[in-house]
């Protein structure tokens, strides 16, 4: 394993961590998503990270190196990993008492439109694909893209589940804060 790998990791335990820690402080939950649509998209989402991650996964066509192992790209990477991150860590404390691992609707939920939810719609989301971008760009294989498209797939079809959450929740204000600010990229989807 490369140091930049190394670092990329410790952007991943520093986040997980920053989850743990905050966690409890939140808001009763009112509805939430099922069981198994849970565990299926923890399984999907698991299992990028794995692809991207594991060295067994680095033979054959997912071994293929796409983008040279050398300084610049492991400093790119985690440069891009640490970005998204943080982005992702910024939108969490933005989101407060509203967040929840789950798809869920929460006792007096309020829509948060401000810091991260101004630039993107799912900017914890957002920042995770960042961050996987940076350790695909680290490791520079297949494998890499694999493991980051299956957690895009998995982000895209979560958002929709909790975009219907909010447009019930919120019917006069969800439809204009769609209009203005795009789901996953800024200015483009």
């Amino acid at each position: 394993m490369s140091i930049y790998t190394g670092i990329t990791i410790f952007c991943w335990a520093v986040l997980l961590t920053y989850w743990f820690i905050n966690a409890p402080r939140v808001k009763a939950a009112v509805q939430t998503q099922s069981r198994i649509s849970r565990y299926l998209y923890m399984l999907i989402m698991i299992s990028g990270f794995v692809i991207v991650y594991a060295r067994i996964f680095a033979i054959g066509i997912l071994g293929f190196q796409l983008i040279p192992a050398n300084d610049i790209t492991g400093i790119t990477g985690a440069v891009v990993c640490i970005s998204g991150v943080a982005f992702a860590i910024w939108a969490r404390r933005t989101l407060g008492t509203n967040w929840s691992a789950e798809v869920t609707l929460k006792k007096e939920h309020e829509l948060v439109q401000s810091g991260p939810y101004k630039i993107v719609r799912h900017p914890i989301y957002t920042g995770f694909e960042i961050g996987l971008l940076g350790v695909a760009i680290t490791i520079g294989q297949l494998k890499g893209l694999v493991g980051l498209s299956m957690v895009f797939v998995n982000h895209y079809f979560k958002t929709r589940m909790e975009e219907e959450i909010m447009y019930s929740q919120f019917p006069a204000k969800y439809p204009e804060y769609v209009k203005r600010v795009k789901r996953l990229v800024p200015f483009v989807f």
